[in-house]
């Protein structure tokens, strides 16, 4: 299995200080866009590292099942399930993915909703979705990392509502679906 960052590339990045790394970052920025990459490339890029596993039972015992509009499908041998690389991700069924990379550059710089909204090109109400994805791919991550050696950490303070939203996550609305079929 190949990996995407050796050790000592790995622990070269860990060792940055904060202008390094926006300064590492800035400079993957534009050269995605120069390869006109998008945010969906970074998920094939994995599937061609890390070998995909079933959403469903976690699997690893799947197989390719053609293709639809580009994107690979793959089909779980354990329990049948069809998917892509990117379902479960923040990125999973989403129109507009070249400009995700420069609305997620405009959330790190802590610009409003509208600000991003104008800036990326999209609605409103796309600006308030996309947001609200990200917040969420984010809170997943929360209980999963796990840190070693030196850590430095910095606080960033983004603005996030629930405000209008039934359920705060897909769990939730996932809980909320099973109780209503059991009645």
């Amino acid at each position: 299995m190949k990996t995407i960052l050796k050790d000592q590339e790995l622990e070269d990045y860990l060792s940055m200080s904060k202008q390094e790394n926006l300064e590492f970052l800035d400079k993957l920025y534009h050269l995605m866009n120069q390869l006109n990459a998008d945010v969906v490339d970074y998920q094939g890029l994995k599937a061609q590292t890390i070998p995909p596993l079933c959403p469903n039972c976690q699997s690893k015992n799947i197989i390719k099942n053609g293709t639809q509009q580009g994107q690979q499908l793959y089909i779980c041998k354990n329990c049948g399930r069809n998917f892509r690389i990117t379902t479960g991700t923040f990125v999973y069924r989403l129109k507009k993915k070249e400009k995700m990379l420069d609305y997620i550059r405009c959330m790190l710089e802590g610009k409003t909703l509208r600000a991003c909204a104008a800036e990326v090109g999209i609605s409103l109400p796309t600006s308030f979705a996309w947001r609200h994805r990200i917040i969420s791919a984010l809170r997943t991550f929360e209980n999963n990392i796990d840190f070693y050696g030196i850590i430095e950490f910095e606080q960033l303070l983004m603005r996030d509502s629930e405000k209008g939203r039934k359920y705060k996550n897909r769990e939730e609305y996932e809980e909320a679906k099973k109780r209503s079929r059991e009645r």
